[in-house]
Order: structure tokens, then sequence, then C-alpha cells
């Protein structure tokens, strides 16, 4: 069964808004390289380079304090400083309609309204002095409260962080001051072509009417006010309802007893957070445009629901994004861009989330008067995928291009630490990576 696709394009007449990418220097060759291609018969096929090493994870230290607050410690004696990010189990999705941009609004404001005894200008003063940071903010899916110092400041950041997390006053201007900020980004939205066809795409295939796929309007921002932000933080911010990971020089036991010194007055309970809403999209596929008058190209987003990253044939799904449409080596570049000319950029990937369904999604961007020729070429290469196999070659390259990228993941411990929170905010097995990559291979 065909899945009903979404076709938008976001066109318009006048002068061309988005000039051909400048090309890129070549890459200086190892000497390595150099070596191994010179002579007539050289060729990059003939370089041999050994297998990558195998993904050591370090031994986390967790524990639950007294309150129900869960901990991540990682040592990491590299340089003297310390980071710490927390997750909240809440998000936007939690947004009640009549207030879209509530959770978003409580979060910035936690940081800039300052504590109950220090305003936030205060705190920037502070911090700045001492080349700290600490940081709130609240997404789709999870809260977050960040911290970074120097190993000799962390007592008088840990103090602030607290506050921070425990008492945000939520002062009148900074909510003013956010709202205005808001209602400023509102009217300039539609500036840029590619982000209006991004946001309507995204719009169409989740639906308007939900919390996936609704839009904050200047009505939304004008209901919320400060004791609306008061309310959200009370329900979210306990806690039981709280993970928070730190990375960095110091002695586990010693920062255990300060993180339990920090804390241990947070006794505030509230009832567990209900999961977050499911997708249910109905999408209708069809041929959707956004008139705009003001640039002579094209802006074009294709695709319908993609999938989650548990799913079963999420590896294979992956690889076939990647074919399509993934890199410099992709159908859809050589096709549609190199070989006939018909887009400035053009690329494709199979979106998933931890929790819900992502957006499969071809974008590219071309003049109006290549629209048509444009849009033709890149559905004739997706029936190309569906109808034809890939050649050993191609698959054998996404393969290895999405495998090669698992070192990334991993590179640093501080990344490590992050990627195993994740996993258990979200409910997925601690070896989750592992067992992905063994359906990759």
């Amino acid at each position: 069964m065909r899945t009903p696709t979404i076709l938008l394009m976001c066109t318009g007449l006048a002068a061309a808004a988005f000039p051909a990418a400048a090309q890129q220097p070549a890459a200086k060759k190892s000497p390595a390289a150099a070596a191994a291609l010179q002579g007539p018969a050289a060729s990059y096929k003939d370089l041999k380079y050994p297998p990558l090493k195998e993904i050591q994870i370090p031994k986390v230290e967790s524990y639950t304090l007294p309150n129900g607050m869960r901990i991540y410690l990682l040592e990491d004696h590299t340089l003297p400083i310390i980071s710490g990010r927390a997750l909240i189990r809440t998000g936007n999705l939690f947004d009640p309609p009549e207030k879209i941009g509530l959770a978003e609004t409580t979060g910035a404001v936690m940081r800039t309204g300052g504590t109950v005894s220090t305003p936030g200008d205060q705190l920037d003063q502070t911090l700045e002095s001492m080349a700290a940071s600490v940081e709130t903010g609240i997404g789709e899916t999870s809260g977050s409260a960040n911290f970074f110092t120097l190993k000799e400041n962390l007592d008088k950041v840990l103090a602030i962080y607290a506050d921070v997390l425990r008492h945000p006053a939520f002062r009148q201007d900074k909510v003013d001051l956010y709202k205005n900020q808001t209602r400023s980004a509102i009217a300039r939205r539609n500036d840029d072509p590619g982000q209006i066809a991004e946001r309507e795409f995204t719009n169409l295939v989740y639906g308007k009417d939900n919390s996936y796929g609704w839009q904050q309007e200047y009505e939304h921002v004008d209901r919320i006010e400060r004791a609306d932000l008061e309310n959200f933080y009370r329900r979210y911010f306990f806690p039981a309802n709280v993970m928070l990971a730190v990375y960095g020089d110091f002695s586990t036991p010693e920062l255990k007893a300060k993180l339990e010194g920090a804390f241990k007055d947070w006794t505030v309970t509230q009832q567990p957070v209900p999961a977050f809403p499911l997708v249910k999209a109905k999408w209708q596929g069809g041929v959707y445009l956004v008139s705009k008058d003001d640039v002579n190209q094209t802006n074009l987003r294709i695709g319908h629901l993609g999938g989650m990253l548990k799913d079963e044939d999420y590896p294979a799904l992956q690889v076939m994004g990647d074919i399509l449409g993934g890199g410099f080596r992709s159908r859809l570049l050589e096709q549609v861009r190199t070989k006939l000319g018909y887009a400035y950029q053009v690329g494709a990937q199979w979106g998933a989330n931890y929790n819900h369904p992502g957006l499969f999604e071809v974008s590219a961007a071309t003049k109006s008067e290549s629209t048509t020729k444009a849009t033709k070429a890149i559905l004739d290469e997706i029936t190309r995928l569906r109808e034809k196999e890939v050649s050993d070659e191609e698959l054998a390259t996404a393969k290895q291009t999405t495998l090669n990228g698992f070192v990334f993941f991993f590179d640093t411990r501080s990344k490590t630490l992050n990627r195993l929170m994740n996993y258990e905010y979200h409910g997925y097995p601690k070896d989750f990576i592992f067992q992905y990559k063994k359906r990759l291979e």
C-alpha cells in the first residue's frame, strides 16, 4: 500500500533569496593518502584502513537521593572543569491549547527572572565573573537545567544552580520581556521561505489541532500570565521528576556529599507526570502551495510521517534515506542537482524520535521556472528506489557511512553520559545503541 504523500511548495516570482552554494576548497590529503594515490593506476579503493575500535562505555555512578532525584556521575580529570545537565520530564506537548508557548516561556524566564533571593541580572554578573554558566529551557519532550564551572568555583556555582532549580522568581519584567521577544519572532517568521516550507510541511503532516502541529500566535502570547508560569513550574519541577548528570574533574564521594547538601531540603512532591500524547496524524496526500511574492525560487518539501528510533525497520529506513538524499554521493544530489541542474540544494532523510514518529522528508530549493521539472525528477528517484533494488555498492557505502558515524556518538565521555541518560529518560535499554548497530550491520 502506498503511503499518502504531501508535496508542499513555498514559491514566488521576484528576486532570488538563495544563491548557489559556494564551492568548498578541496581537503588536503594526508601524507599516507597522497602516497597511496601516486601512480597512474592508483585509486582511492586501494587505501587500507584498520577496523574501527570497539566502543568502550565508561562506568557511570548512579544513585537516587532520598527526595527521589536521580543522579549520574562520571569523573574525568583531563581538565579542571565540571558540568551538569538535568532532564525534567515536561515539554511543550503539555501546553494548554489556549496558551501555546507556556512551557517555552517558563523554561526561559525560570533563569532570566532570577531567584527569590537574587535577580537574574545579578546572577549574570556573578556567573560571568567566574566564567561559569547556569541555563534552563523547555523543549518538546523535556526540560533542561545545565551548569558549567571551573573546578575551583563548584561550590558557588552549585549553590546558584540549586537555587534556580528550587526557587525561581519569574519576575514580571522578565516575563514581559520574553513575551515581547516572542511577538517579534512571530512577526519575522515569514521572512525565510525555507522556514515557511518546513513549518507548514510539519503542520500538514501532524495536523494543527494537536500539540505536535499547532502554532503559537499573538493571542496565545497575550493570554500567558506570570501565575501560569508559576503553576507550570510547580506541576513539573519536583525532585522525583528530575535526572541530573554531572561530568568532570571531581571526586565522586565528595560530590555526592555536595549534591545531598544542595538538595536535601527540596522535598516537594507531585503526582507522576502523565505520558506524552500520542501522534494521531491523519494527513491527506496532495499538493499544497504557499505563495511568497518577494522571491523567485521555490522551496519544496515532499514526504509523510516517519517512525521511531526503536522501530525494527528504522536502521533499514535510515540507510534508505542516506542512499536517496544523504550526501554528495546520494541519488538526489547526483541526478537532480549535478546532472540536471534543477536544484541549488536537495536532500532526504528518514526522521525518527525517541517517543513519537518523526518525518520522512525530501527538501529542495530551485528556481521558480524549474519547479515542475525538479519535482518530477525527485518523484522519479523515489519511485525508482521503491521499485528496484539498490546496488551492492550503494548499500555498502550507506551502511559504512552510518557505522563510521558511531564514533562521534561516543568521542567524548560527556557525550556518552548524556546518551545513556537520554536512553533512561525515554525508557530505552542501556545497550540500545549496540542493538541498533547489530541491526544496521
